[in-house]
């Protein structure tokens, strides 16, 4: 489903990515994980399309996307959940819904009036609701919504485009335990049903979630493998805790 093949991405004279590769297979979770700095949200941002590699390639589904922009990306089925999903606030999460779900449909785009008289989008964007637990908190104005109903909200409306490969940065951040396991519960439901690219800090969910994972450091691809294999992995261990609290 995506080819990273030999990605390099460089601001001034910080090199963020050095000669990154690694393949997500389709259907699968994939994690990518590594300590601060290590470079994952200039990849995802390369992969959205927020900025251009200096060198190397992007396929996604056989389409080399590396320098298409970013709608362009939507159109043949990437989302990112926070890039697509700007949270109008004072309409109600059905209604948000309803216009991200519009728009993937092509309507043109005449306003909110329009997204609640037409019964079909309503009806589809009800069922994405459903998809995230949310189908209760529908008629409740976004800006009601707690942080993590949010999170589900943005993740509705990303599924709303209808994406082959959804991309996550950090879906968990902010949340406390409740909502951070409730954000496990609907993903691991998607699995299966469309490829996932999950970049979190939190490795208990990366660790219940993924197929596979990859590690960056310094940029560079250091192990992609299954989770049991990353866990015992010794240059993953001294990579988040250090040589010295290794070998103590």
């Amino acid at each position: 489903m995506l080819i990273v093949d030999s990605l390099v991405k460089s601001f001034g004279g910080l090199l963020a990515i050095d000669n990154l590769s690694f393949q997500v297979k389709e259907g699968i979770i994939h994690g990518v994980i590594g300590p601060n700095g290590a470079g994952k949200t200039t990849l995802i941002n390369q992969l959205s399309g927020e900025i251009k590699p200096d060198s190397g390639t992007i396929l996604f589904d056989e389409i080399n996307i590396t320098c298409m922009n970013v709608h362009l990306r939507s159109a043949i089925g990437l989302a990112r959940s926070f890039q697509i999903t700007n949270i109008f606030l004072d309409l109600t999460a059905h209604d948000n819904v309803a216009l991200a779900v519009q728009a993937h449909a092509g309507h043109s785009f005449k306003f909110w009036k329009d997204a609640r008289k037409d019964h079909k989008l309503r009806i589809h964007a009800l069922e994405y609701l459903k998809q995230v637990g949310l189908e209760k908190r529908a008629d409740f104005l976004a800006g009601q919504l707690s942080h993590g109903e949010h999170r589900q909200l943005e993740i509705a409306m990303a599924l709303a485009t209808r994406p082959k490969l959804l991309l996550l940065d950090e879906p968990t951040a902010g949340m406390g335990p409740k909502e951070s396991s409730a954000m496990v519960e609907i993903l691991k439901k998607l699995k299966g049903k469309l490829t996932i690219l999950l970049i979190e800090h939190d490795m208990d969910v990366v660790f219940s979630l993924a197929d596979k994972i990859t590690v960056l450091v310094n940029g560079r691809n250091i192990i992609t493998d299954k989770p049991e294999a990353i866990r015992n992995n010794h240059e993953v261990k001294v990579a988040y805790l250090g040589e010295e609290n290794i070998d103590a």
